[in-house]
């Protein structure tokens, strides 16, 4: 204290101003501290609680009477009464009732602080070039075309990007397309030659029968104007070849039906009667 006295030195008149106050004075500012924060926090708290009971916030109010005429008089009105007291009551509220309204509601905020300003840089003038760079070429779809726009081929090959990326073709395609060529036309060539081969046997089949036939008619014509054979065992083993050679040709297309029963045909051979 003696070094802020140092410092500070006390005016005179300044000693009676900065005495301490009595304790009179300090319970009476005590006290209406207390009384007005109580009622301050007493109101708050029945703010709070709407529902609370009146007679414990001490907002009842008390009763009112009126004084009441009716406008029908008579014996056979209010009981013959000229006028009637009616006592007015604050109804009692219930402290478990739940509340009628809402008040968790919402409050839109305020506005809030203004944005840091965007610090821009002059405009300037856009360029053919940076248009033409800025433009976005709009989306072309190959599935979807709600609009039903007619969009031309070049745009769809664009849009599709066919024309960014290099098309390889592997070696071995054309080797394997190859293959299949040279393997597609042997057999076409083994197919033909059975073709020809089937016909040339067949044509030879047709000659060999055609003669028989000639043969036989032969034959019969010489039989019918009466020449006699000179030899009868001649003609014997004439025939007994015949149905050799015949037998011989039945076992060969039996033997063909069994190896190709699809491409098989019955081939029918024509008879002729022996004598």
């Amino acid at each position: 204290s003696s070094g802020i006295n140092a410092e500070w030195p006390l005016r005179p008149g300044d000693g009676e101003d900065l005495a301490r106050p009595s304790e009179e004075e300090i319970e009476k500012n005590t006290e209406s501290t207390r009384s007005a924060l109580e009622k301050l926090i007493n109101a708050k708290i029945a703010a709070a609680q709407p529902n609370k009971v009146a007679i414990a916030a001490g907002q009842q109010e008390p009763p009112k009477y009126i004084r009441y005429t009716p406008s029908q008089q008579g014996v056979n009105y209010n009981s013959g009464a000229k006028q009637r007291i009616i006592r007015m009551v604050e109804a009692q509220k219930d402290p478990m009732e739940p509340p009628k309204f809402k008040t968790n509601k919402k409050i839109p905020r305020g506005p809030p602080s203004p944005p840091a300003p965007v610090l821009h840089s002059p405009t300037r003038k856009v360029t053919v070039k940076e248009q033409q760079e800025w433009k976005i070429p709009p989306c072309i779809s190959n599935w979807k075309n709600p609009k039903g726009y007619t969009i031309p081929l070049d745009k769809r090959l664009a849009a599709d990007g066919r024309g960014l990326q290099d098309n390889t073709m592997n070696d071995n395609f054309a080797k394997f397309a190859e293959a299949l060529y040279i393997a597609d036309r042997k057999a076409r060539e083994a197919v033909d030659a059975r073709v020809n081969l089937e016909k040339v046997r067949a044509a030879k089949e047709k000659e060999q029968k055609e003669a028989q036939l000639r043969m036989i008619a032969q034959r019969a014509r010489e039989e019918r104007s009466g020449i006699i054979r000179e030899n009868e065992d001649e003609d014997a083993a004439e025939r007994d070849e015949l149905r050799q050679q015949r037998q011989r040709e039945r076992q060969r297309e039996q033997r063909i039906r069994r190896a190709n029963p699809g491409k098989a045909k019955k081939k029918k051979v024509p008879t002729a009667t022996l004598r």
